[in-house]
């Protein structure tokens, strides 16, 4: 039992991880328990007001600050493995392999976890996109979790593959928003487009003349792309109204379940949505919560130890159950993950980037 359970340990470790681009501009905080209280200091750029000498000090509120408390969801699914899955013969093996017992039984596991694995981190990355976007996670039963974005933050410019369209106006517009309404002190931001929307920056007549380099200036340096993470690919930088820009693309999709009831069921969609784009600072304050998840490995000589909180990303699993003289394995991973943008003031997002015309 303990060479399968090592096994099983070492196989989920190796997992491949798919794409978390944007997840990846969340800081990590783990949890002790279900739930996250966040406190949101709101910090006044007011000057001060002299006084007269030795009249004495004016009494100053120079901040305040809002609290909202999150319940992190829980994600588990599983899969099963039966007495006749033994027999089978599995992917990457043949009718002639003398497989032992405890590694089949591993690898039937890990496939599952695996699989599931994979899906977790979708819905991660699934989040972290929501809740930029959207500005709210909606769970499977309805209940939305709203992070409060102004509307303000979600811009809508003039095509920039159309004429007389100026997306330099809008980034930079974009730009000032995010400073001014996030009170954010850099100015260097991301801009992550899929690729109609890069599509349509590039070929704008007024963006490719910010290069200006019949002037001798320079304020464009564009280049091959590199995949700098799974997905993403880093184009280069230009320049603004004394803003860096830093620009991506982004192409990854998720698909949408069947069976819940979900719109558009079974398609696949993109994080960024086409014609749609991200403008977000550098080192945005944004946080991504593990909540603890209960270890149902946990030996069950003793009452109450299969209530046992674990600190973990995700937690694997796999027991028997029992059923008439047969047996079957259940083999699942279990997650509690929440994407938070902390600062929902310090980034904009575009749509209808890109005409179809």
């Amino acid at each position: 039992m303990s060479l399968i359970k090592k096994a099983m340990q070492i196989g989920f470790s190796k997992r491949q991880a798919c794409p978390m681009f944007l997840s990846n501009f969340y800081k990590k905080e783990q949890l002790t328990g279900i739930k996250v209280e966040i406190q949101k200091e709101i910090l006044d750029n007011q000057y001060a007001v002299d006084v007269q000498l030795g009249t004495g000090g004016r009494r100053a509120d120079g901040s305040s600050f809002e609290t909202e408390e999150y319940t992190v969801p829980e994600y588990n699914n599983y899969g099963t493995i039966t007495e006749e899955d033994m027999f089978k013969v599995q992917f990457g093996e043949t009718e002639y392999d003398a497989d032992v017992k405890a590694a089949r039984v591993a690898n039937l596991i890990n496939k599952h976890q695996t699989i599931i694995s994979g899906w977790q981190r979708y819905s991660e990355e699934k989040q972290a996109a929501d809740g930029l976007f959207n500005g709210k996670i909606v769970l499977a039963n309805g209940k939305e979790i709203k992070f409060n974005k102004k509307a303000s933050h979600n811009i809508t410019p003039t095509a920039w593959n159309t004429a007389n369209s100026d997306p330099l106006e809008s980034i930079a517009g974009g730009c000032q928003i995010a400073f001014d309404d996030g009170k954010i002190g850099v100015s260097t931001f991301n801009l992550i487009l899929e690729s109609k929307g890069l599509a349509a920056l590039l070929s704008n007549e007024k963006f490719l003349k910010n290069c200006n380099k019949n002037q001798g200036v320079n304020r464009t340096n564009l280049e091959m792309p590199v995949e700098k993470t799974p997905g993403a690919k880093f184009h280069g930088q230009f320049s603004v109204d004394g803003y860096i820009i830093n620009v991506w693309s982004y192409n990854a999709k998720y698909k949408i379940p069947k069976g819940y009831g979900f719109d558009g069921e079974g398609t696949e969609v993109g994080f960024v949505k086409s014609g749609t784009g991200l403008l977000l600072p550098e080192n945005p304050n944004f946080k991504k919560y593990y909540g603890a998840v209960n270890d149902a490995n946990a030996p069950s000589e003793l009452g109450g130890s299969k209530l046992n909180l674990q600190q973990v990303e995700q937690l694997p699993y796999a027991y028997d159950k029992l059923n008439g003289g047969s047996a079957v394995t259940l083999a699942g991973v279990k997650s509690r993950p929440l994407y938070v943008p902390v600062d929902i003031d310090s980034f904009v997002t575009f749509s209808g980037l890109a005409s179809a015309s």
